[in-house]
């Protein structure tokens, strides 16, 4: 709930910034694969999501970046292991720089809210690079990669360790251009 209101916090203190902004927004609807690492490929082999993501320009080459979705990580299944699949719907805000007129990079903090009543509400960071191609009018096709960082404290009773899941993150992105 405090990341919810950090979000809302900078996105309203930044609304005076993108009314000064002659760049228009962007908008943009995609498709993610999660590729765990560390202990948490362990868990899971991959996730699939989708979000919405939009880029609210403050300056000529920083935007500020508002971001939702859906992502599951599907549980890993054998004769000795059933993990629960992890599904949560991960809100970010964070900045955007163009290091060119296509190339891309942002950081992003935010939360990763669990869709299942065991799981438990986790900090997300996210660090990440991208370019962007452009197609027919002001509408581009978005291609990013990035490491998240899903950080919380265990589920297991007795354990009160804070850990880390991460995962690169792919995103193949159609940017509406308003």
């Amino acid at each position: 709930m405090r990341s919810i209101k950090i979000i809302f916090t900078v996105f309203l203190f930044s609304s005076p910034a993108l009314l000064k902004a002659q760049n228009r927004p962007d908008v943009g609807i995609a498709a993610e694969i999660g590729l765990p690492s560390g202990n948490f490929s362990n868990l899971s082999a991959i996730g699939l999501g989708a979000s919405v993501k939009a880029d609210l320009p403050v300056a000529e080459n920083f935007a500020i970046t508002l971001n939702a979705g859906f992502m599951n990580f599907f549980g890993r299944r054998n004769q000795l292991l059933n993990v629960q699949d992890l599904t949560y719907i991960p809100a970010k805000a964070g900045l955007k720089y163009q290091l060119s007129e296509s190339f891309y990079a942002e950081g992003q903090l935010g939360t990763a809210l669990p869709l299942h009543k065991y799981q438990k509400t986790l900090f997300v960071w996210s660090p990440g690079i991208g370019n962007q191609f452009k197609l027919s009018g002001e509408n581009k096709l978005d291609l990013g990669i990035r490491y998240e960082g899903w950080t919380g404290k265990n589920n297991v009773v007795g354990l009160n360790k804070t850990n880390t899941k991460g995962f690169v993150g792919i995103r193949f992105a159609y940017i509406f251009g308003l």
